[in-house]
């Protein structure tokens, strides 16, 4: 089995604007792949090799494209309550109850 790429060790440490951009593509492989995104994947070598090929992070994004608004939405709320301190349900069950008022509000 080949080595796993992409370890959190792997992933420079993030202290201002540059840095972030250098580990932009290690961060976008590792949520890919802790997404099991590759399963979806077109590329052929995402597929074979079971994680994220593309420094680019075009698998994360097509992934994003093709949800639904109020998914994408609620993922989004869900990564920042998660970012907050939550737990991962809490995080979720926040973001669905966020994105649901939204709806309300716009008659959805």
């Amino acid at each position: 089995m080949p080595r796993r790429q992409n370890t959190p060790a792997e992933i420079p440490p993030i202290t201002d604007f540059e840095s972030c951009q250098r580990a932009r593509s290690a961060l976008f492989r590792r949520l890919t792949d802790q997404l099991e995104i590759f399963r979806v994947c077109p590329n052929k070598t995402c597929k074979r090799m079971r994680a994220c090929q593309d420094e680019r992070g075009a698998c994360f994004h097509a992934v994003l494209q093709a949800m639904p608004d109020d998914t994408r939405r609620s993922f989004a709320y869900a990564m920042q309550n998660r970012a907050s301190g939550l737990d991962p349900d809490e995080a979720f069950a926040q973001a669905e109850a966020r994105v649901a008022k939204e709806n309300a509000r716009h008659g959805e």
